[in-house]
């Protein structure tokens, strides 16, 4: 058999147990048909097998984002990114000038790191009226647990004034500034206003971003945000319904309570963005200790614990697999507690349940985890985001920022760890997940190069039950393959973030080629 494609002279990181490094990989239609070191791919070349040389740099499997939202990922790229932003007039600035070039359509902003902003504060309705007051206006923050409008997006988006989490004045006026409940509504309000066909384009318009990243599969947590009514989900429909016609491998969590819903749709995973808690920069993470800079909280369980046992065990008896979105120590504990309480009812089963995110959790959580054979689906670039000295983690957590994304005892203690970027919240870019497992600002948390690309390959497979195909290169198996511009484990630690890459192997096609 004659190869379609040879990728040579590369660094290949296999992923595979048996042959862990090679130099070459050949591809035949959609599957990879040989692996080696020296030229012994010379004998599989025909005169249509397109050849490309890695000059030296890492070859890997398809990336796997494990924590991925494709829907707003894809409105995001049309939105306002605020990320960058220092302080109120900054943010105005970008709006006002996003509502001048688009002047009969509401402007929504992302991505703002209000904990950063020189005002330390979300802005209201009246700090958005000084720059745009004729036309609605919604600003997300980063982890799309607080939701601003102006006073013309409180007017048209008209949510019911009796909901939890309207924001007040102390003469109970709202000021524009939503959370919980009421951001949940004004949230579905807001995605309304964009129908169908622009959900469509605007999504076949960042798939191809997405291979230029190295990307070849994604799980899809659809939903969330501050969605916490866990019944039907509009972005999880459209995944549902469009998973098979786009490129890449797209496998999608369910976020619904309702158990049968899911098994009449065919699917054998729920959860995803079904939180357990909320988020360490909103307060609502659920911590066993209260917040350090707001002694009176320590954050949030959403599900009734027993309740969510319940729902665990119904889940778990019909062999779904369930995936927890759970931060703080107490949210992963009853998360874990949960699984315990099913085993015990009907013995332990390869469910390969899943805890999405896991920033708090502790060593002896991670025993019992691996005694569950659970796994831990994480996102490291939250450390570059908010880990280290100064930053939000150490404003919320005092002293605990030294204990979050704990990947090195995670792994050490021989629990199954995938990455994922939680995109919109973070890039969409499995190399800056892969920089930051690398570079953790705690030392001793940090990872090995080899470890970090695990996660996002072999790992995030396994989680998905899918490592017999994808997440290894090895004879048999999918071709989906990324090349790096890079040598990754031979060049600087701290410039991974900066790698690019090169080519992408998608089912044996290159869709992808960096210019």
């Amino acid at each position: 058999m004659k190869a379609s494609l040879i990728i040579k002279n590369g660094n290949v990181l296999t992923m595979d147990e048996i042959e862990k490094r090679a130099g070459w990989v050949a591809v035949s239609k959609d599957r990879i048909i040989g692996t080696g070191l020296g030229d012994g791919f010379k004998e599989l070349v025909s005169p249509e097998t397109r050849i490309i040389d890695a000059e030296g740099n890492t070859v890997v499997p398809g990336f796997i984002d494990s924590h991925f939202h494709l829907v707003i990922t894809a409105l995001g790229a049309r939105w306002v990114n605020l990320e960058e932003a220092e302080d109120f007039d900054t943010v105005g600035e970008m709006l006002r000038k996003a509502a001048e070039e688009n002047p009969d359509k509401p402007v929504v902003g992302s991505r703002l790191e209000w904990q950063y902003l020189k005002e330390r504060r979300m802005p209201d309705r009246y700090d958005l009226n000084r720059y745009c007051r004729g036309i609605p206006v919604a600003v997300y923050s980063a982890d799309y647990q607080m939701l601003s409008v102006n006073t013309c997006g409180l007017l048209h988006f008209k949510i019911p004034f009796a909901l939890e989490g309207i924001h007040t004045d102390k003469n109970g006026i709202p000021t524009g500034v939503f959370s919980g409940k009421a951001g949940a509504r004004l949230d579905g309000e807001i995605q309304k206003s964009f129908d169908d066909d622009f959900i469509n384009d605007a999504v076949e318009r960042i798939v191809p971003d997405l291979f230029g990243y190295g990307l070849t599969t994604v799980a899809a947590m659809e939903g969330g945000k501050m969605n916490a009514e866990f019944y039907r989900d509009r972005d999880s429909e459209y995944v549902y319904g469009n998973s098979e016609r786009l490129p890449i491998g797209m496998e999608l969590f369910y976020p619904t309570a309702d158990i049968a819903y899911v098994l009449e749709k065919g699917l054998r995973r729920i959860g995803g963005a079904l939180y357990v808690d909320g988020t360490i920069g909103a307060r609502t993470a659920a911590l066993f200790e209260p917040y350090s800079d707001k002694s009176d909280t320590s954050g949030i369980l959403i599900f009734n614990p027993s309740e969510l046992r319940e729902f665990t065990a119904r889940c778990y008896g019909l062999d779904l697999q369930i995936a927890y979105d759970a931060i703080g120590d107490a949210g992963i504990e009853a998360s874990l507690d949960a699984l315990e309480y099913a085993v015990k009812l009907h013995g332990k089963k390869d469910l390969r349940c899943r805890i999405e995110h896991c920033e708090m959790m502790t060593e002896a959580q991670m025993k019992r985890a691996v005694n569950l054979s659970a796994i831990a689906s994480v996102q490291p670039a939250y450390e570059g985001l908010w880990g280290g000295k100064g930053k939000m983690y150490e404003t919320r957590l005092g002293d605990r920022y030294k204990k979050t994304n704990r990947f090195r005892e995670m792994i050490d203690s021989g629990l199954m760890v995938c990455g994922g970027s939680d995109s919109d919240v973070t890039e969409p870019n499995p190399l800056l997940g892969i920089h930051w497992a690398v570079n953790h600002p705690v030392e001793c948390h940090r990872v090995t190069v080899e470890e970090a690309v695990r996660m996002y390959t072999y790992n995030g497979a396994y989680a998905l039950f899918k490592e017999d195909e994808i997440g290894s290169i090895a004879r048999g198996k999918k071709a989906d393959i990324a090349v790096l511009d890079s040598d990754i484990e031979n060049m600087d630690k701290s410039k991974i973030k900066d790698v690019k890459v090169a080519f992408t192997v998608k089912d044996g096609e290159i869709l992808y080629e960096r210019e």
